[in-house]
């Protein structure tokens, strides 16, 4: 049938706000059930998509619980303890003001220093007592004892008696011990007094912190040795470190290195010797996302080698922070609780390599998948109009039009919008470099610069087909020759229109693709010719086995081909090779087969259409030049508006078929059992010339 409805361009619209999740719906129903699980997700869909902004964007409207994670230190290692919003400042605060209460001051007292002097007063008597019968004794034997700083000595005439030298070994014993004594007693009354002063203090942080009992414990017994030894206290060791506090929880990493995932413990020389402290532990993403979320590019948390760490953390829910090497002295860190959501966000091949990995599957049970494509509504249109003004691009309503014509371009279908609007934001600003708001004329200004600036080969290629070194006709007859449509890959792709050859003979071999037979044809395309080789044996099935050889080649073809949307153009040549019955070459045809004869839809195919009509135009529109294409790609049709207007004056003609007879009838300009009929004959013909019957 002849196609005439061929208008599709989108009314003008004005634009709404969006909200993040737009035409996604299934990705949204996804979140929300991660969310009230509290599992880990991935993202994914095709670049282009805005899957981490949108999700960003959507986790801007949520609020998440704000614990504080706090490390404390403890003997040669530290442990982590996590603390509703605000307690683990006011631990700090509390412990900070303890040791402030542990100053020298605290020993100047009048009643620590009465009862000092009185047990030194105690021991020194006791001294002075041992040293005056020591005397006495020495003096009744003609010796004087006499002092010095450090030691005690008898002088005199003549040698030491035995019994004086024993005695005075006896007294000195016996002056250390007092002295020992005296230091003992003045460092318990030191202790005693420094617990009756902090001990309560100690108390209420522990009646506040139950969680930190055994941590303050061992604060407490490090100042009370600290205070009997008259040590000098190195308080910044005793405090807390609060590693997490305040801050965004939901963190996006997009560099994530081990370190930067899971946290580190920096270290510093010191005179030649490598240390490290608790105040050098630096938080990673994991640590910083506490109670809320970690958003990470798949791709690089697999290039830069933290996904095993990644599946470990999330497999014992712990965060275990990177060390230094062994020889650096400093505290042990334990591990950290997880108390965040981890979502990965990546296109379809990197999500299908990691899926591969069945630990993944059950460490991220949350699919979160984008559509490439959402429904061409009025309501998507102006949501997406929206989003780019909220990017920053003012539009017209015309402007709007226009871009959701691209994007149903894109799509490559008439009811629907390509959802990857990071790359129609991009048109999008192009265009507001020509003119603020955006307007129609703007965005198909844009549109027409960037299909010159990826336009050279094409053009080539047009200048090739006038010159003639392309040999390609548009008009006329010819027998085994039909016009194909294929589609060159790139970043703007292109329909182009191919000659198709078929040349047929006796034989048993039955279709042959010379493009197959080279290497130039994969599985795909292999396929459709032996679908073509299944149709001609249903069909012609009466005629017996088919003793025909039937040569087919993409002339002028020099690269892979794949794919089976030329089908339909190729068995048209293969029966007009057969029946020497001649081909309208004004005509292109697309299409794929099955063996019953029904023509199945193709991609690309309003790039196709676009295409050929380029080549009409520069060798020459006729009125009678047009395309042939399946039925079921009648929503596909998204035309620029030139095809779409030389369609409606009757200057370029779309045809519509479902089965093989309807396009037999338009490219041979005969009804469809005619054509069959010359074919059987033909096969008859080449069966007789194969058995040697007809030697005429």
């Amino acid at each position: 049938m002849r196609v005439s409805a061929l208008r599709w361009f989108t009314p003008p619209a004005r634009p709404r706000p969006a909200p993040p999740f737009f035409g996604q719906e299934r990705a949204l129903k996804a979140l929300e059930a991660a969310f009230r699980q509290g599992g880990h997700g991935y993202l994914v869909g095709p670049s282009g998509l805005g899957k981490r902004k949108r999700f960003l964007a959507y986790l801007k409207g949520r609020t998440f619980p704000r614990p504080e994670l706090v490390y404390l230190p403890l003997g040669e290692e530290a442990f982590p303890l996590l603390l509703p919003e605000g307690e683990g400042r006011a631990l700090l605060e509390e412990v900070e003001a303890l040791l402030a209460e542990f100053t020298p001051a605290l020993f100047r007292e009048k009643g620590f220093l009465y009862a000092k002097s009185l047990v030194e007063a105690r021991y020194q008597r006791e001294a002075e007592a041992l040293l005056e019968a020591l005397g006495e004794e020495a003096k009744s034997q003609g010796f004087v004892l006499e002092e010095g700083e450090e030691s005690l000595k008898l002088s005199g005439q003549g040698p030491l008696p035995p019994e004086l030298s024993a005695k005075l070994e006896e007294t000195v014993l016996a002056y250390v011990e007092v002295r020992q004594k005296a230091q003992a007693e003045v460092a318990a009354l030191r202790r005693s007094f420094a617990e009756r002063f902090l001990s309560p203090k100690a108390e209420g942080v522990k009646e506040r912190f139950p969680e930190a009992r055994a941590y303050m414990d061992w604060v407490l017994e490090t100042l009370l040795r600290a205070a009997a030894l008259e040590e000098e206290l190195e308080a910044p060791s005793l405090l807390p470190h609060l590693l997490v506090a305040g801050g965004d929880r939901v963190v996006y990493e997009p560099n994530p290195t081990p370190e930067r995932l899971f946290g580190h413990l920096e270290y510093e020389a010191r005179e030649g010797v490598l240390t490290t402290h608790l105040g050098l532990l630096r938080p990673g993403a994991l640590h910083r996302a506490t109670g809320g979320v970690v958003v990470l590019e798949a791709h690089r948390v697999w290039e830069l080698g933290s996904y095993p760490l990644l599946k470990r953390a999330l497999a014992t829910g712990e965060v275990e922070p990177l060390t230094p090497r062994p020889e650096v002295k400093g505290p042990r860190i334990k591990p950290a609780p997880l108390k965040a959501q981890v979502f990965l966000v990546g296109p379809p091949e990197v999500i299908a390599f990691l899926e591969e990995d069945e630990e993944f599957l059950e460490l991220f049970p949350f699919r979160v998948e984008f559509g490439p494509e959402i429904p061409y509504t009025e309501e998507n249109v102006a949501y997406l109009g929206g989003f780019l003004e909220a990017e920053g691009v003012p539009l017209t309503p015309e402007g709007l039009a226009a871009l959701a014509d691209e994007a149903r371009r894109l799509a490559g279908h008439r009811e629907r919008l390509d959802a990857r609007i990071y790359r129609l934001l991009d048109l999008a600003r192009e265009a507001q470099s020509l003119r603020v708001p955006v307007d129609g004329k703007a965005v198909r200004e844009a549109v027409r610069s960037r299909e010159e600036r990826f336009g050279l080969e094409e053009e080539l290629y047009l200048q090739e087909i006038r010159e003639g070194v392309v040999a390609l006709e548009v008009a006329g007859e010819r027998v085994g020759e039909v016009k194909g449509l294929v589609v060159v890959e790139g970043p703007l792709p292109t329909g182009r229109p191919v000659r198709i050859t078929a040349q047929a003979g006796p034989g048993r071999e039955g279709v042959l693709s010379i493009d197959r037979e080279v290497g130039l044809g994969g599985q795909v395309f292999h396929k459709a010719v032996l679908t073509l080789a299944g149709y001609l044996r249903g069909t012609y099935a009466q005629v017996g086995a088919l003793s025909a050889t039937v040569s087919l080649v993409f002339e002028q073809s020099y690269g892979s081909l794949e794919g089976d949307s030329a089908g339909l153009a190729e068995l048209l040549a293969v029966l007009s090779a057969i029946s020497g019955l001649p081909l309208r070459q004004d005509l292109a045809v697309t299409g794929a087969i099955d063996q019953t004869g029904r023509v199945l839809a193709v991609g690309r195919v309003a790039e196709k259409v676009e295409g050929f009509f380029r080549v009409c135009k520069t060798l020459g529109l006729t009125g009678t030049q047009g395309v042939v294409l399946p039925k079921a790609n009648l929503p596909h049709l998204t035309l620029r508006e030139e095809v779409v207007e030389a369609a409606e004056e009757g200057r370029f003609h779309l045809y519509a078929v479902e089965e093989v007879d309807e396009a037999v009838e338009l490219l041979f300009g005969r009804r469809a059992y005619w054509v069959h009929e010359k074919v059987r004959e033909a096969l008859e013909h080449f069966q007789k010339l194969e058995n040697g019957e007809d030697k005429g």
